[in-house]
């Protein structure tokens, strides 16, 4: 099967998981549905945060984390362990294989989104300071600018889009089928969709439909900051903005769905106390 999966073009990968998914997506995690928990980890968007917040609800041998490539190379990675994985995280297209390698059983599956700019600046931050980016090298000495003319990544232009529309790796599509791709997949597709810009809020959201016990953190994999928003020149930002216009639109549309379960679900008293509680676990933590 895996096989063949490699040989299919990733649209037909991409309708096959979308289909799969359509029936599988559970909008909840209860004691009488236990889901598989899939985690879909959009590069640089607070996901490693997210990532060890879910972790420390389970045990370590109902974890595991795995990005795409490595499952390509592996695919019965999925079935070392005894049972199957409770909880699954990683770097992974809606074109991917690991939908395709999951039993036919419910899934809880989450995603979180970032304001494309400040995701832009953030990979590109990134790949400066890590040494052993396969990226690295190219960014070392550039301008952001000049960075963003090499296009080393697809990341770089509309990724978020891309991801959840099968053109992540192969194909071209307009700016407005991108957007309309991704936003309906996200909906028909995922149980949860969130945002970096609302973390803590959407903590919040997810323990209500989920149950975790400890959603309290401390940021994780922050990049070095080599360039700020602030210090972006008008050239720059609109090079980022003119390649993003689907991300722009779909983080958007993101955002105000966050914003009206927020103005549903929570109270201003919940998000304060939490954020409070929070700023107490970490400087305990820290100390």
């Amino acid at each position: 099967m895996t096989h063949n999966w490699f040989l299919n073009q990733d649209n037909f990968n991409f309708n096959s998981n979308v289909a799969f998914l359509k029936n599988h997506a559970t909008p909840t995690i209860n004691d009488q549905a236990q889901p598989v928990f899939c985690f879909s980890h959009v590069p640089k968007t607070a996901g490693t945060s997210m990532e060890l917040i879910l972790a420390k609800n389970y045990l370590l041998s109902e974890v595991l984390h795995v990005n795409a490539p490595d499952l390509n190379l592996q695919p019965r990675l999925l079935n070392l362990k005894k049972n199957l994985p409770k909880l699954i995280c990683g770097h992974h297209p809606l074109h991917g294989l690991l939908y395709q390698l999951l039993p036919e059983q419910p899934i809880f599956h989450l995603t979180q989104l970032r304001d494309p700019i400040d995701r832009v600046l953030s990979y590109y931050n990134y790949v400066q300071g890590k040494k052993d980016h396969p990226l690295h090298q190219q960014s070392t000495g550039k301008s952001i600018q000049d960075f963003l003319n090499l296009n080393p990544s697809p990341e770089l232009a509309n990724g978020q889009a891309k991801r959840f529309s099968g053109f992540l790796h192969s194909g071209e599509t307009d700016d407005e089928t991108l957007f309309k791709v991704a936003a309906d997949t996200l909906s028909q597709c995922f149980s949860l969709v969130l945002t970096t810009c609302l973390f803590d809020e959407g903590l919040l959201l997810l323990k209500k439909r989920t149950g975790l016990k400890d959603i309290y953190y401390s940021r994780h994999n922050v990049s070095k900051r080599f360039i700020s928003r602030q210090e972006l020149g008008e050239e720059e930002l609109a090079m980022i903005v003119s390649s993003n216009q689907a991300d722009i639109k779909l983080f958007n549309w993101a955002r105000e769905n966050c914003l009206q379960m927020i103005k549903n679900e929570l109270s201003h008293e919940d998000i304060n106390d939490f954020k409070t509680n929070n700023l107490k676990w970490a400087g305990l933590i820290q100390s």
